[in-house]
């Protein structure tokens, strides 16, 4: 029986896709580097850590230019990200608002900074719905911001799931101990064959494909 639904935010809850995109090109361009005008180089990039995108995206950086890059990228997507748009997927709030009500406590676990994260959830409307929020502060791996949530909200892994939908949210599952569900709505899989290597117990194409999933 699960007592704990955990959410990742990047690609599962919202697309905050606009922004994360704007902050790495505007940054990399301040570099010298060439921004990414296609889509498509942004999947399995948005979700993950910022070293891991600007590895990414522009391999030709060295070290120390990606951890300049990644002070550059918060203070920009403090006064620049974070405002464009970054709505919920459609049909999540009415999901999260069920699972709230069949008694399920709800939690975040997301490798985006924690200066951001609670101000995005109050914007959505959403931020009263979670037990807790758990979110990268500057060390974290995804497993532990997991096994985080756990004990905060007083449940074990066995009595928990994450729903995400990239290789780091299947990873930090598999790490944590905990059931998987993905989606391939986002911007990590692009379809249930990519989700294979993570073995998830259900594949979501919809956010209210998750109350079914569920039981509800």
């Amino acid at each position: 029986m699960k007592k704990l639904i955990i959410f990742d935010y990047d690609g599962t809850l919202a697309d905050t896709s606009p922004g994360i995109c704007h902050c790495y090109n505007a940054t990399a361009s301040s570099m010298g580097y060439e921004p990414h005008t296609l889509r498509e180089d942004f999947f399995g990039v948005i979700g993950g850590s910022l070293e891991h995108g600007f590895h990414r995206l522009w391999p030709q950086m060295t070290p120390e230019q990606i951890s300049q890059a990644v002070v550059q990228y918060r203070e920009r997507y403090a006064c620049e990200g974070k405002s464009f748009p970054a709505p919920l997927y459609d049909g999540m709030k009415e999901t999260l608002f069920s699972l709230k009500q069949a008694g399920f406590k709800l939690a975040v676990a997301t490798l985006k900074h924690e200066r951001f994260i609670h101000e995005m959830l109050e914007n959505n409307g959403i931020a009263n719905v979670f037990d807790c929020v758990c979110a990268y502060t500057g060390t974290e791996t995804k497993a532990e911001l997991l096994q985080k949530a756990c004990d905060l909200a007083g449940a074990s892994p066995a009595e928990s799931i994450l729903v995400g939908d990239s290789a780091f949210d299947g990873q930090g599952a598999q790490i944590a101990g905990m059931d998987f569900v993905a989606v391939v709505y986002g911007w990590g899989f692009r379809n249930a064959e990519d989700t294979c290597p993570y073995s998830p117990v259900a594949v979501l194409l919809s956010p209210k494909e998750l109350c079914s999933c569920l039981g509800i």
